[in-house]
């Protein structure tokens, strides 16, 4: 389950980059009223990716508190 959330991870965090290229790439060949979709887009996948390493390291923190009471 670990390598899951780890995973889903540099995913978003992938995903997030690959929108700042597209929003970088918009600014500067087409128009910049198109630009405002791809920056909206990369805060969701930041906010995603935020998200998920919290859930990972709870899960973690989770895991480690309850190998020690056995």
């Amino acid at each position: 389950m670990n390598k899951t959330f780890r995973i889903l991870e540099i995913l978003w965090l992938v995903i997030g980059c690959i929108g700042v290229l597209l929003c970088a790439y918009n600014i500067v060949a087409q128009d910049r009223g198109n630009s405002i979709f791809f920056l909206i887009f990369t805060f969701a996948c930041g906010l995603m990716y935020a998200v998920r390493r919290r859930q990972r390291i709870k899960f973690e923190a989770a895991q480690k508190s309850k190998e020690e009471k056995k």
